[in-house]
């Protein structure tokens, strides 16, 4: 199904951040750029929403650049899984423009700051909601640009060119590696469409992509198509995790996340992590499914089954230093940079789910898991961050101990951070409880027994962190000069992703959720779903052809 909406998520994003520089030569008031960002949020927040509202209607979303027919032009291809994840992105961009108007009263530069944090969202989206290869290339080069000048952005702050420094070099190289992985697999199969590669990997008939890009089945495709494929994915998966960062790739995160704005900071720990998970996802779920050219024997194991257990371990590795490094931090940043860490491991370890010795019901029940709690965790910790840097900014430090006794003089603003912490936990009735417990359920049903008592050992490991902070906060608070600062908007913006966060653990007991959710990631990991995405790609193809296209 056609939708001229996915396409201008991105663009509008992109043509917003270009058009800012232009504005600074006649305007420098505040409140113009938070009204400017403020409106691009709402009207992108629109049109992911009306995106992800047609993919619920039953339909694969493609868009199709320029009336080039797919695989020679790009195409946007929206199914469940990246229409929710858009949508998702979209309404934390547009929390961030509505924090932005308080704090860009307490900075300079907001000009400029406006400009990365539109560029970098139009990275976000277009990786997302990409269906070629390639253009995810880009615009993870337009996202990770970006996260590097956010990052630096606070130049004067020697900590900050540091952090900046060390991601960008890493980062380059990460992003080097995934096009070295990007060129592994157009020698190997002349495409770089991810439904016609799935289609060829999988030996699925298409009935135009193929006539664009040739045949490539069996003797038929560009040398050792199983070789290419196993090292386009090691490359691919390497920067990918870098991106995420999952163990160990995650060395330069807690500093960059600490040392960047506070709005970019909460981007960074609620979407742009979810980003590289969602790219893993989309290639081991899409690109190569548990019926693709990857599961040839490796160490007597299928070679995608083992990248997946690979991923898994990794995840508990991540989890477990995330949540135990997290205990001892003494500056609320790091403490929610290394809570990041310890959540987005969380995330991987379910991957051993999607191996294939596993029914379609049960990796639906997997993925599933992994969604409700990316959107549990991108609500809860982006709130925390603007919460949390909301007192680091008035109160002068990011030290944990400067902040202590806060709540009795904000109580409202600590109160939302509590329910965030909670939720963060996994605490009945929020939905970090019904997130988590999906997570176990999904590694019980696989037998995966190591994994979901790392679930619980990670999250008790993590208690010991959050009910620390939670309880420095209601301690009696000592004289200080640095009292009677207006928060207004940062607590009724807390409050208002609080009470969406009770309202959700609400809703999850009341209504079948769960239900949904898995019969919506069902289309995504079985057969039929895999061939309803090819085949929607190819039909946009057919149409694009009949028409003339270019």
């Amino acid at each position: 199904m056609i939708l001229h909406e996915v396409a201008l998520v991105p663009l509008l994003l992109a043509l917003a951040a270009f058009a800012t520089p232009i504005f600074t030569l006649f305007v420098r008031n505040r409140y113009f750029y938070s009204s400017y960002m403020l409106m691009v949020a709402i009207i992108v927040t629109i049109f992911s929403y009306k995106t992800l509202k047609t993919v619920m209607g039953g339909h694969i979303v493609v868009y199709t650049f320029g009336g080039w027919p797919p695989p020679l032009g790009i195409a946007y291809t929206v199914d469940f899984m990246n229409g929710i994840l858009g949508l998702l992105a979209s309404v934390l961009f547009l929390k961030i423009s509505i924090y932005s108007f308080w704090y860009y009263g307490r900075s300079v530069g907001y000009e400029w700051l406006t400009t990365l944090v539109l560029l970098l969202m139009a990275g976000v989206t277009g990786c997302v909601y990409t269906g070629d290869i390639f253009n995810f290339f880009v615009m993870l080069e337009i996202l990770c640009i970006s996260s590097y000048a956010l990052v630096a952005f606070f130049k004067r702050r020697k900590w900050a060119i540091e952090a900046s420094i060390s991601y960008a070099f890493i980062g380059a190289i990460a992003t080097t590696f995934f096009l070295f992985g990007v060129s592994f697999i157009y020698a190997a199969y002349g495409t770089l469409n991810i439904a016609d590669i799935a289609a060829k990997a999988q030996s699925i008939a298409s009935t135009v992509l193929h006539l664009w890009s040739g045949l490539c089945v069996g003797d038929t495709c560009f040398g050792n198509i199983a070789l290419a494929s196993a090292v386009s994915i090691a490359l691919m998966l390497w920067a990918l995790t870098f991106e995420a960062g999952i163990f160990p790739n995650n060395y330069w995160l807690p500093s960059a996340y600490t040392e960047a704005p506070t709005p970019a900071s909460a981007l960074f720990a609620g979407i742009v992590d979810k980003v590289g998970t969602y790219g893993i996802l989309r290639i081991m779920l899409t690109m190569f499914s548990s019926s693709s050219i990857l599961m040839f024997k490796t160490l007597g194991v299928p070679f995608r089954d083992l990248v997946l257990l690979i991923l898994s371990i990794l995840g508990m590795v991540s989890g477990y230093i995330g949540s135990l490094i997290m205990v001892i931090q003494r500056d609320v940043k790091r403490f929610l940079s290394y809570s990041t860490i310890s959540h987005i491991g969380l995330l991987f370890i379910p991957f051993i789910g999607f191996a294939s010795g596993y029914s379609e019901e049960t990796m639906a029940k997997t993925l599933a898991a992994i969604i409700f709690h990316s959107i549990v965790h991108a609500l809860s910790e982006s709130m925390l961050f603007i919460g949390f840097g909301t007192l680091a900014t008035i109160s002068g430090s990011r030290k944990i101990d400067d902040i202590r006794g806060y709540g009795r003089r904000y109580p409202v603003i600590i109160s939302a951070i509590t329910i965030g912490l909670l939720s963060l936990l996994g605490l009945a009735p929020l939905p970090g409880f019904f997130s988590k417990y999906m997570l176990f359920l999904s590694m019980m049903e696989t037998s995966a027994y190591i994994q979901a008592i790392s679930i619980i050992v990670i999250s008790g490991i993590s208690a010991i962190g959050y009910f620390r902070i939670v309880y420095l906060l209601i301690l009696p608070r000592p004289e200080s000069s640095h009292e009677g600062h207006r928060i207004f908007l940062p607590t009724v913006l807390c409050t208002i992703v609080a009470l969406i966060l009770l309202t959700l653990g609400v809703i999850y007991t009341v209504y079948d959720i769960y239900g949904m959710l898995v019969e919506g990631s069902r289309m995504v990991v079985s057969s039929s779903g895999i061939r309803e995405y090819i085949v929607a790609v190819d039909t946009a193809a057919i149409r694009v052809t009949s028409r003339g296209g270019r």
